[in-house]
């Protein structure tokens, strides 16, 4: 149930113990979690064919069951080299997620089953201005907003999934690749889709 990581793995302003963490004056406490979102990048620029300052950005987003929320946010530059400190930073705030996630995962798979009906496998609200929202069904077909959107029917679309992403990659026709955000909950939805649907699930590298 994920054993508590020692103070030199934590992010800068976290504290925890057996039962709830804090950052700066909010305490979040471990059974009231709802759901995790982590997302990091890494963008390279050039200007004129001059290698720019690589920019690294990463969001720990963590909800609670009261709809508040916390954002541990890092952003740094590297300017040719490694910075040591922000790299320790960077690699303690995804540590810190991966600990969260297998300390909440039972209740936050329960939360997803809850959404569940005798058609509907679990309903998905995806990260973004536009608050998708997605049912997955039983028979293997997926609705957005209400509307027919992909399926899992091997027939109809090649299933694979990117850094944050689910991909329906339609076999004929057109709008061929459909894709998910999964940033919210990754775990939980590969989990469910690949337990559900019996599916080996490929991992595919994307250039930005």
């Amino acid at each position: 149930m994920g054993q508590l990581p020692a103070v030199d793995q934590l992010p800068d302003g976290i504290s925890i113990d057996e039962k709830s963490f804090k950052f700066k004056d909010k305490i979040f406490h471990y059974d009231k979690i709802k759901s995790i979102r982590i997302y990091s990048s890494i963008q390279k620029m050039t200007l004129n064919l001059i290698p720019m300052p690589t920019t690294v950005n990463s969001i720990l987003t963590v909800f609670d069951k009261d709809n508040k929320k916390i954002k541990i946010k890092l952003a740094y530059q590297r300017f040719g080299f490694k910075r040591k400190n922000k790299e320790l930073q960077l690699q303690n705030i995804i540590l810190f997620s991966k600990f969260l996630e297998s300390k909440t995962a039972e209740q936050r798979f329960k939360t997803y089953t809850e959404t569940g009906t005798k058609v509907v496998l679990f309903k998905y609200k995806a990260n973004g201005l536009l608050n998708n929202s997605y049912e997955i069904l039983k028979d293997g077909s997926v609705r957005k907003n209400g509307k027919d959107f992909a399926s899992f029917d091997p027939k109809q679309f090649q299933i694979w999934r990117s850094y944050k992403k689910f991909h329906f990659t339609k076999k004929t026709g057109w709008f061929k690749n459909k894709e998910i955000d999964i940033s919210i909950d990754e775990d939980i939805f590969l989990f469910m889709v690949s337990d559900y649907f019996d599916l080996d699930i490929p991992f595919r590298e994307i250039e930005n």
